[in-house]
């Protein structure tokens, strides 16, 4: 609403009624008002806000409407029988021209018409509208009316009820509030908008183009109407409702992008003879566009779409879904004006999705600053400008295959548009990078490129639709977001699984698929960039996929969802492909993800690792995370790797040969055998010196012959004679030579006893036993099916020395937020200049540039809702200064860690503030 509405509605007076023939008196000095006498006043005319609704309400009646000035009365009095309010007065009653009540309108201000609009149609006009009743004679329409400003106009804006049809407010509102926009001419018809896909309203046939002029306010208080609506009531879970309004949000977007020009739109509430259309006939005509949307924008098939009707009833009902349409069938959302100055229609969607969908310890999201944090350090802002600059221009191709809702996929793309946007005076213009930058330029089609090159994948369907809506509402077409476990195969029976049709082909990257000779299964190998926060241990057993896991992953057989993901992100990169995700510490250093670790470096280069505080996710889970970012390898250097780690497998297994590691083989094979059979029995002896030599002696031996016995006492003799075998092999003045010291050194590396001194050789062989063995242990490739043969931390502790390469390794403690079920608290620190004013934020992670900006809100004075404007600082662009580093990201990027030219020469300062 403009600001200047009374300076324009005081012009409006004067075009009306220049003469003053009605309006005698309208004086703001004087706070003075006054109306021809013909028109009945029952009291003064009060002089406030009101007042200039209520006079060009007048005006307008009289003088454009075609009303008879004796038929109107103003601020009559009524006794409603309230207990707290026994008086009521009406602003303005227009009667027949036989003396009956036709219509009862109220007035609001523009600020005070939605917040006060329950409470005036229940309490003023249905409660007066009563009163109004003579027999058979009552009120035909009940008016909440104010006026809004578009390009200098006024415009009309009611909500207008057909008290004939709707007798009481419980009835109006148990079939979702149907109302009219039109106030009707000389006792005519009022009439309900028609919306149609032109672009300025038609006199002719009175359709109206949809309105592209809401705001950030309009839209926020748009979201707070539909909470108190459609949330209202408590019987159905708290994300039904989100994902009953996503659902039909899907519908109007879909209407919009597919109804042809200058024909009307489906999304509205029709009316036939003045009556509308009743809720249930509303759902039933929505179901089958809402059908159409699924197929061509969600690429559901047919039996899936009979499984996800529009509305479940037991969680949402008729008159909800009514109302839904009732508030959004007038407002565009895939094109605002605001868009050049601010992303409106991405912003309404994120407060829909911060406010209405509840996060749990099984859905939570990824915080922005932890993604924005991640597309800098892969550096997405400079990928964008040299894929562009390439003989076949392209943007990145992205892919999250685990997206929630889309944060990192939104992110991505508003950061590589804004980049390109900033460096093309550094692009080669081709003609077609003109028309991509062309594209680029207008506010309603800047990210429309990412539907060619951004690709999620969400098993969720609540999700994956809201990644949907999130990618068009954005402005992206959303054309490779699918609704689908992210570790299906990429064919089944020869059928590409993600994919979508075009002219009956299947299309889209993920539709390709090849083998390759350096790894055993199926990829596609396709993607710049993988960006994602997969789902740490999650039951493999219950998801789609668990079917085909074993054809489709080498590691099928291990419980951790997450390494499953690590696979499945190796099979998307193309080599030189870029990787950043989040992962729990866990795989980083368990020794039960050792085989996971080995994988990642065999196939990516390691880059960063970013570990956050266990806040990071909380309060939803404390599990501690790490940022990972690497690079793809190319096949060359995964056959490099490969031939590097058979050379080095064959040193250990020459190693692992030598009589001194088989001693300690075979003595730990019977030193277990005779555990055994004693513990069958209960026998217990001091196994406190590991060696066979020393492990039993002619009384022991004696004893426990004794109690063995007699089913086993050929099992213990049995035993007895390997002993000996074993003592005449091995001969410890035989093993105690410089080489077998030398074999040692090189099997233990880091555990050979090298200071210490030992009495004995006897000695020095039980210090080192344990770690003998552990290292002796064959634990790789640990793949079901395939036997090992080597131990992988002997092994990759020689490949990784050969590959030596810097890994940068930042631990943080302040992120810039902290989450708990209160809500979120803002944890950045503000940074001044000279004068005390805020020109930036920082935490570990970024530093980002603060703006002064000024914002309209809907704040509340007395009892009165207002516009008014605010500045506000609000966090913009991260900065990274990489000649006077002091967060992680300046550091990253001054190491310059996607270059062969790495810049480690620097240390981080430590503060209270960096980690």
């Amino acid at each position: 609403m403009a600001k200047n509405w009374k300076t324009i509605i005081l012009k409006k007076f004067e075009e009306l009624d220049p003469k003053k023939e009605i309006l005698t008196v309208f004086d703001e000095k004087t706070k003075s008002l006054d109306f021809l006498k013909c028109i009945k006043q029952h009291q003064k005319q009060n002089f406030e806000d009101e007042a200039y609704v209520r006079t060009y309400l007048v005006l307008r009646l009289t003088k454009e409407l075609d009303y008879p000035y004796e038929a109107i009365e103003l601020e009559k009095k009524y006794s409603i029988g309230h207990p707290s309010k026994k008086e009521a007065r009406l602003d303005i009653l227009v009667k027949t021209k036989k003396g009956h009540p036709f219509m009862l309108l109220e007035c609001k201000t523009p600020e005070n018409f939605i917040k006060e609009k329950d409470d005036a149609i229940e309490n003023q006009l249905f409660a007066i509208a009563k009163q109004e009743i003579k027999g058979k004679i009552k009120p035909k329409y009940l008016v909440l009316y104010t006026i809004e400003i578009k390009n200098g106009e006024v415009l009309d804006r009611a909500i207008i009820i057909d008290f004939e049809q709707y007798p009481t407010y419980e009835d109006w509102k148990e079939v979702g509030e149907p109302s009219l926009d039109e106030v009707p001419a000389d006792y005519g018809t009022a009439k309900k908008y028609t919306y149609a896909n032109i672009e300025k309203p038609d006199p002719i046939t009175g359709l109206k183009p949809l309105r592209k002029d809401y705001t950030l306010a309009d839209f926020e208080k748009l979201r707070v109407d539909l909470h108190n609506k459609l949330w209202a009531g408590g019987e159905a879970d708290y994300n039904d409702i989100f994902y009953h309004l996503i659902k039909i949000m899907l519908v109007k977007i879909y209407d919009e992008l597919f109804t042809p020009d200058e024909e009307i739109y489906n999304f509205q509430i029709f009316y036939k003879n003045g009556k509308p259309e009743t809720p249930k006939e509303l759902t039933k005509r929505l179901e089958e566009k809402y059908k159409i949307a699924l197929k061509e924008l969600l690429n559901y098939d047919d039996e899936k779409i009979k499984e996800i009707p529009l509305i479940e009833r037991d969680k949402f009902t008729y008159e909800k879904l009514f109302y839904a349409v009732e508030k959004l069938q007038e407002i565009s959302l895939t094109e605002n004006v605001h868009s050049k100055e601010e992303d409106v229609l991405g912003l309404f969607f994120e407060s829909i999705l911060q406010n209405e969908f509840k996060q749990s310890k099984g859905q939570y999201f990824t915080h922005k600053n932890i993604v924005r944090f991640l597309i800098y350090t892969l550096e997405l802002d400079k990928l964008a400008v040299y894929k562009l600059n390439q003989t076949y221009p392209h943007f990145p191709y992205i892919i999250d295959p685990a997206a929630g809702s889309g944060t990192f996929l939104i992110e991505a793309m508003k950061i590589i548009t804004k980049e390109v946007l900033k460096n093309k005076n550094k692009l080669k213009l081709t003609r077609s990078l003109k028309e991509k930058i062309k594209d680029l330029e207008d506010v309603n089609r800047k990210h429309r490129w990412a539907e060619d090159y951004i690709y999620g994948i969400e098993p969720n369907a609540r999700l994956g639709l809201a990644t949907k809506l999130n990618m068009i509402l954005h402005g992206d077409g959303n054309m490779n977001v699918f609704v689908e476990d992210g570790l299906m195969p990429f064919k089944i029976k020869d059928k590409a699984f993600y994919t979508r049709k075009w002219k009956g082909k299947d299309v889209g990257l993920l539709a390709e698929h090849e083998e390759t000779g350096i790894y055993p299964k199926l990829i596609n190998g396709r993607f710049d960039v993988v960006m994602s926060n997969p789902p740490f241990s999650m039951k493999i057993d219950a998801m789609r996929s668990y079917k085909y896991i074993k054809d489709t992953f080498v590691f099928y057989d291990k419980k951790n969802s997450e390494n499953l993901f690590i696979e499945r992100w190796f099979q998307l990169l193309a080599p030189k492909g870029k990787l950043g995700v989040v992962l729990p510490e866990s795989v980083f250093d368990t020794k039960e993800n050792m085989y996971i670790r080995n994988f990642l470096y065999k196939y990516f280069k390691i880059k960063a690792i970013v570990s956050l505080p266990k806040e990071a996710f909380e309060p939803y889970t404390s599990t501690k995370v790490s940022l990972l970012t690497a690079e793809r390898k190319t096949d060359e250097e995964i056959k490099t790797w490969e031939d590097k780690w058979r050379e080095y497998a064959n040193q250990y297994n020459k190693l692992r040969n030598s009589k001194i590691i088989q001693f300690f083989i075979d003595n730990d094979k019977i030193l277990n055998s005779f555990r055994k059979l004693l513990d069958k029995h209960n026998i217990e002896i001091d196994y406190s010196k590991v060696l066979v030599h020393d492990l039993l002696d002619d009384n022991l031996k004696k004893d426990i012959e004794e109690k063995i016995p007699q089913k086993d006492k050929n099992k213990f003799k049995t035993l007895v004679k390997k002993i000996e075998s074993f003592k005449n092999k091995y001969k410890l003045e035989d093993l105690d030579t410089e080489d077998n010291r030398n074999i040692l050194k090189q099997f233990l590396k880091q555990f050979y006893p090298q200071e210490q001194e030992f009495k004995s050789f006897k000695e020095f062989l039980h210090y080192i036993y344990d770690d003998v063995l552990e290292i002796a242990t064959l634990d790789y490739p640990q793949i079901k099916g395939q036997n090992n043969y080597c131990n992988s931390w002997w092994v990759f502790g020689e490949v990784s020395r050969h590959f030596n390469y810097p890994i940068f390794y930042a631990e943080v403690k302040n992120i810039g937020y902290k989450r708990t079920k209160r809500g979120e608290q803002d944890k950045d620190i503000p940074i001044k200049d000279e004068n005390g004013n805020i020109i930036a934020f920082r935490n570990d992670l970024f530093k980002v540039k603060a703006e002064k900006v000024k914002r309209t809100y809907w704040v509340k004075k007395g009892n009165k809702v207002v516009q008014e404007e605010k500045d506000e600082i609000i966090k913009t662009n991260i900065i990274i200064d990489t000649e006077n580093p002091e967060t992680v990201l300046d550091y990253l990027r001054k190491a310059n860690i996607w270059s062969d030219n790495l810049n480690f020469d620097f240390e981080v300062e430590k503060n209270e503030d960096t980690h």
